[in-house]
């Protein structure tokens, strides 16, 4: 995936990060886990396949 680049199955604040960075943006690492909290539906602080 181009977002998990360990293919873990799960898109942490560092992966998002990267890809957010080749975009052109520079979040911080609070904004990166608002983001992923928005679509986090277990909870657990990273986007899991299929969230």
């Amino acid at each position: 995936s181009l977002f998990d680049k360990d293919g873990d199955g799960q898109i942490t604040t560092k992966e998002l990060g990267t890809v957010m960075r080749s975009l052109g943006q520079n979040p911080s690492e609070s904004e990166l886990q608002d983001m992923i909290n928005e679509v986090d539906a277990d909870n657990n602080g990273t986007i899991d396949f299929p969230e």
